[in-house]
């Protein structure tokens, strides 16, 4: 798994919607993008649950049955242990990884997923799953 501190710049549009969001509210937390190409009603044992649990307690999770592959978690400013894990059906195919980050007040932490899903047949798969991590920090005139 490779997890990258720099951001390619593909956001949905919800995720730019929640981001607008909690800084126009001044909210901290962390901001989840799951980039899933499998369709919901395939039927296939490569099935792949993403999933950010901090100090053993779930966050939170997309699969490719969620309804929205965007969500945003509010989290107090401070330290943060984040543990970032792609589940499979086959747990040898499980990838993890740790993250510790540190927030501000007004701080939103975004991080995308784009895991390995080698049953698709449009835009092309990764080869490993790729985890991105990127601290928006608040905007100090507002």
């Amino acid at each position: 798994m490779q997890v990258n501190s720099d951001f390619d710049g593909r956001l949905r549009w919800r995720s730019r919607y929640l981001i607008h969001r909690a800084r126009r509210r001044g909210r901290t937390g962390l901001l989840f993008q799951v980039n899933l190409r499998d369709p919901p009603r395939n039927m296939s044992l490569k099935w792949c649950l993403v999933s950010v649990t901090e100090n053993g307690q779930w966050l939170c999770s997309v699969d490719r049955t969620s309804t929205r592959k965007v969500r945003f978690i509010p989290l107090p400013p401070g330290t943060h242990p984040l543990h970032l894990e792609v589940m499979r059906y086959r747990k040898r195919r499980s990838t993890q990884a740790q993250q510790n980050i540190v927030l501000g007040q007004g701080d939103i932490l975004l991080v995308t997923c784009d895991p390995v899903q080698p049953n698709v047949f449009y835009r092309r798969s990764p080869v490993v799953d790729t985890w991105s991590a990127q601290i928006l920090q608040a905007d100090p005139n507002s």
